[in-house]
């Protein structure tokens, strides 16, 4: 189990996977997390973070999409529950937040171009358009899906959710940290390579991968995240920037 007091000791920017594209990220005084998905019984393994120390520590969760393993009902709840976490949630799952008691009194909701402050953290809001088998556009696809940047610990970080390549990735700028989905109703492989050439971060922090078993071919086209390939496309110098994450350390900036 991993202690967040030790996690975020340093002041360092911190990033703490578990699993999909859920992600603890902190510098020490602010905790934002993406997209947990804690309870979800379709998980291989179980979440490392320890939930009485994370409801103790989460200032804000900001939620892409709809989606189960995004935004996880059973997880929103226990937060709402037992933490004082504040919620982002796009203007596409107003019908989903409403179900929750007492989720809509502490949450933002939110709409692609939106902008605003975490506790002292800026956020922005960036349109997620979702994918689906062989990278079509899913047919429940919402354009008030988000993804988002933010800044803490003096990086840049930019988490897409669940959208294909879309003309807003090729106009940002200023990405350190791109939290990157190379499956095959995201960016796959072939933009995947386009989206860290566009963006041209820092760091390249692979997810959607290694959370939900492949054995049932209907889940194949979203669990299977294909991040060997996508290194094999990449220069040696690309991909000395790409980082697998691990549920059980940290990575540290």
């Amino acid at each position: 189990m991993i202690k967040l007091s030790e996690w975020k000791k340093g002041g360092r920017p911190a990033v703490l996977w578990q699993g999909n594209d859920g992600f603890l990220v902190s510098d020490g005084d602010h905790t934002i997390a993406t997209d947990l998905d804690l309870f979800n019984p379709e998980r291989k393994a179980p979440p490392t973070v320890d939930l009485d120390e994370l409801c103790g520590t989460l200032d804000w969760l900001l939620i892409t999409h709809g989606h189960e393993d995004h935004f996880n009902a059973a997880t929103v709840a226990h937060l709402v529950k037992h933490s004082r976490c504040r919620f982002a949630i796009p203007q596409s799952c107003i019908g989903k937040a409403f179900e929750i008691k007492g989720l809509s009194e502490r949450a933002r909701f939110v709409a692609p171009g939106d902008s605003f402050g975490a506790d002292g953290v800026p956020v922005s809001c960036v349109r997620a358009v979702h994918g689906h088998i062989g990278g079509c556009v899913y047919s429940g696809a919402s354009m008030l899906d988000c993804g988002y940047r933010f800044s803490i610990g003096g990086l840049r970080f930019y988490q897409p959710g669940d959208t294909l390549l879309l003309e807003e990735h090729m106009e940002m700028q200023g990405v350190d940290v791109l939290f990157l989905s190379p499956t095959e109703h995201n960016t796959w492989i072939e933009n995947s390579v386009k989206l860290i050439r566009f963006l041209k971060p820092s760091y390249v922090i692979l997810q959607h991968h290694s959370t939900y078993s492949e054995e049932d071919p209907r889940n194949y086209f979203w669990a299977h995240g294909y991040t060997g390939e996508l290194l094999a496309a990449l220069e040696e110098e690309e991909r000395a920037r790409c980082i697998i994450p691990d549920q059980n350390s940290g990575i540290y900036f």
